[in-house]
């Protein structure tokens, strides 16, 4: 028998063992945790400023979209007064480039190679309204699948460019001469216009560059980068040192991102030149139907504005604007030239009350795009929303109105951005996202990034 001494030696050692196992695993434990300074990883300033711009261009592909191209350099635009992607800008709101005097400007156009000049472009001479048609019809924005090009009126282009308050200088093109055929040839355009914004409280005049565009086989000439930077020296000539423009691509950097939303007015037409396809559960009668708009109006008496009717349009617009934290603002004689009703050009419709006061507005503007790659159609007729300000119905309704109106005008499809309020009405109303993004940008000046929604400026 055990002395029950030793038997309470053993459980004492064997609860020493056991002690001292559990000590050497949470020892063995602590051996296993890692050294704070392990978690660190031994980069160089380099590979560290390599990681954080590769860190940076996955957000920036997530925010613009995946196919968005951020290049790792932009050569013309690194050197140009705008917010970069890769560097913050030292200015918030306002200026960046603020050391400039018209006295310091280069009075003489920049120099271009051998055998190209400047022409400045006068759209009242029926020859050359005719030679600028041709040029944009023929080289200007062209989706990815060289399906569309836009085909600007020529009707359009004296509506667009010739605005009050114009500087025919800021009409440029660069000619190349032939000397075979003896003559001279469009190889490059682009335009700025005089125009007033509102940005987060500050009112400024500022130039809208428009058309940049340069004939196929010269784009590699880097002709672009040019034009802009001799339309930028006429317009500060003009004591002018900012400017708006819009792209679909993406460039340092845009303060505002929209997109494109269509509404289809003739489905059939849409489908077969592939500008849209139908759902896999919808067929060709059941598209027709889903799309179909009612002969009559959900509001009534609209009619086509007048010139009796500036005076109130301009309060209906300036009461518009106002809501917005970006918004241009136009004189009445802008409002006249901008929104009188001309044919296959400009869309403009009024309500009136019992006191014969415009109540509510309708706009909408045509720009067609050359069809490519189809034998039946050759343009696709596109209306595009200006400005739409309702005060006696709905903004529903307003908008039933317009596609109302621009399918009776002959128009296959309606075509809108999501600015202002327009977003609100497009599952109402079957709108559809579209592919295009429109991308705003500043010139030497710098706002808050703005939501599409607090935006409301239309540029052509």
């Amino acid at each position: 028998m055990e002395d029950p001494k030793k038997e309470e030696d053993k459980k004492e050692d064997k609860k020493e063992d056991k002690k001292e196992e559990q000590n050497g695993d949470v020892k063995k434990e602590e051996d296993k945790k890692p050294n704070e300074n392990d978690n660190k990883l031994n980069l160089s300033e380099k590979q560290q400023k390599m990681l954080m711009e590769q860190l940076k261009r996955l957000q920036l592909s997530q925010k613009y979209g995946k196919d968005e191209v951020i290049k790792d350099e932009y050569k013309f635009w690194s050197t140009q007064p705008v917010p970069q992607f890769f560097k913050e800008c030292d200015v918030k709101f306002g200026e960046i480039w603020k050391d400039h005097k018209v006295e310091d400007l280069q009075k003489e156009p920049l120099t271009l190679p051998e055998g190209f000049e400047w022409k400045d472009v006068d759209l009242s001479k029926q020859n050359e309204l005719d030679k600028l048609y041709e040029f944009l019809k023929s080289n200007y924005v062209e989706d990815d699948d060289h399906m569309f090009r836009f085909d600007y009126s020529k009707d359009f282009l004296k509506w667009h460019l010739n605005p009050p308050g114009y500087f025919p200088e800021w009409l440029i093109s660069v000619v190349l001469e032939d000397k075979i055929k003896n003559k001279k040839k469009m190889v490059g355009f682009i335009a700025g216009l005089p125009i007033k914004i509102h940005i987060y409280g500050t009112d400024i005049i500022l130039a809208e560059i428009d058309f940049l565009c340069v004939k196929k086989e010269f784009r590699s000439k880097r002709l672009a980068p040019v034009l802009i930077k001799e339309v930028s020296r006429r317009i500060h000539m003009r004591n002018m040192w900012w400017a708006v423009y819009t792209s679909g691509t993406l460039l340092p950097k845009p303060f505002c991102q929209t997109t494109y939303y269509h509404r289809n007015l003739n489905v059939k037409k849409l489908v077969d030149i592939k500008f849209t396809y139908l759902p896999h559960n919808m067929n060709m009668t059941r598209a027709k139907k889903y799309y179909d708009l009612p002969d009559e109006m959900p509001v009534p008496d609209f009619r086509p504005m007048e010139e009796k009717d500036v005076d109130d349009v301009f309060v209906l617009l300036d009461n518009l604007e106002k809501k917005y934290k970006v918004h241009g603002y136009y004189s009445k004689e802008e409002v006249a030239h901008w929104f009188l009703p001309r044919k296959n050009v400009i869309y403009s419709y009024v309500k009136t009350n019992e006191q014969n006061k415009v109540t509510d507005f309708i706009s909408f503007y045509s720009l067609p795009s050359s069809i490519l790659q189809n034998k039946k159609y050759k343009k696709l007729m596109a209306a595009y929303s200006f400005f739409n300000i309702n005060t006696s119905c709905s903004f529903k309704e307003l908008m039933e109105c317009a596609l109302i109106l621009a399918k009776k005008a002959g128009y296959d499809v309606y075509n809108c951005l999501d600015i202002m309020e327009n977003e609100t009405v497009f599952k109402d109303l079957l709108f559809g996202k579209g592919d295009g993004k429109l991308k705003y940008y500043l010139w030497n000046f710098v706002c808050p990034e703005t939501q599409p929604k607090d935006l409301a400026i239309v540029l052509m």
